[in-house]
């Protein structure tokens, strides 16, 4: 069994989950929005109806020798969430389904900026500096983005 910050994980299953689907007894599936390489990231719906987003890390397809660096990543990615700044995506709650961990973050609506490419109407220099404001705390807390 492995350790990851001094908690006993088990081997992870393998989970997917489908429009409708309850995780953890709690959120909703409305949709996936997005999936890398080795995650998975879910709108659901809480039981107050506000959304989230949750994303679990995919263990079950991970080769056991890279499981708890790629962990130990998940685990400083929800950390950097807790950082207090407009500009950033806030993590919510941290967890494991069936030996995997996810994170539930909040939900942002307006999708990614490639929507608004070539878009006239947009203020270019305000989304610039609210993404220099956010890499600015993150540089501020000792993080750098990797993106």
């Amino acid at each position: 069994m492995n350790q990851y910050n001094g908690q006993k994980t088990v081997v992870p299953s393998r989970v997917d989950f489908n429009e409708g689907d309850v995780i953890i007894n709690r959120y909703r599936v409305e949709s996936v929005l997005g999936e890398g390489t080795f995650g998975k990231v879910y709108k659901v719906n809480a039981p107050d109806n506000t959304s989230h987003a949750l994303k679990i890390l995919r263990l079950w397809e991970v080769p056991s020798d890279i499981r708890e660096p790629l962990m130990n990543r998940f685990e400083n990615e929800f950390k950097t969430g807790r950082i207090s700044c407009r500009n950033l995506v806030h993590s919510i709650d941290f967890g494991f389904i069936a030996g995997n961990p996810y994170i539930l973050m909040e939900y942002c609506s307006g999708g990614d900026l490639s929507r608004y490419l070539g878009d006239s109407r947009i203020d270019i220099l305000s989304i610039a500096t609210d993404i220099l404001d956010g890499l600015d705390a993150l540089h501020i807390n000792g993080k750098v983005h990797r993106d």
